[in-house]
């Protein structure tokens, strides 16, 4: 891989997840620019020497990691990447490459909340003039991404929220999801099964 391609790379992953347009994967994670242009930037060898260091899918899972791990990926710049982007892959490589047992100790943190609220299940997705119960535990950190993301696949939530939330704290929560689930290859069976084992032990 040259740094070209991760320069084009790293503009197609931003486009995708500042534009709801967008498809990252529509384009093969790459938009067209000028190599001239390119050479020019003050930031050029440190496209170069990512190139020379990481495969193609690493530099892709490298990139993405800066804008998962952002609680804004449409304002992710390349000073960003270069200032806290081997950390935040780092994060990143830990949460996925042990994604069934991260999303398990977070329904665990769903399941206390629901005993210590009094909540149903169906009390989590409520939508009634609040936030729901489970966006306020993603935003309050309590749970990942990941997990909002899986639940999403499992359930499709989203897609109601979409309809009844109206608001920036949701608008961006919501764009995160649908921009990072493409990205994410999951068994639904073994997630739907994970989700109902936890979720009994609230009964």
């Amino acid at each position: 891989m040259h740094g070209f391609e991760v320069y084009r790379m790293y503009l197609a992953m931003k486009q995708h997840f500042s534009n709801p347009k967008f498809d990252f994967f529509q384009y093969n994670g790459q938009v067209n620019a000028k190599e001239k242009t390119y050479q020019e930037r003050n930031d050029f060898w440190f496209f170069e020497t990512v190139a020379k260091k990481l495969t193609t899918n690493e530099v892709q899972d490298f990139l993405l990691a800066s804008f998962i791990r952002s609680s804004d990926p449409s304002k992710v710049w390349i000073g960003d990447i270069k200032r806290l982007g081997k950390d935040r892959w780092l994060a990143h490589q830990k949460q996925t490459q042990s994604m069934s047992y991260l999303v398990e100790q977070d329904l665990g943190t769903v399941v206390h909340h629901m005993e210590a609220k009094g909540h149903s299940f169906n009390d989590l997705f409520a939508t009634l003039g609040t936030h729901p119960p489970l966006l306020k535990l993603y935003v309050q950190g309590l749970i990942s991404i990941e997990t909002m993301v899986v639940m999403d696949i499992c359930l499709g939530y989203s897609k109601v929220w979409d309809t009844k939330l109206d608001d920036p704290l949701w608008g961006q929560a919501s764009l995160k999801i649908k921009k990072y689930k493409p990205f994410l290859s999951i068994s639904t069976d073994k997630y739907k099964k994970i989700m109902k084992e936890k979720l009994s032990e609230s009964r």
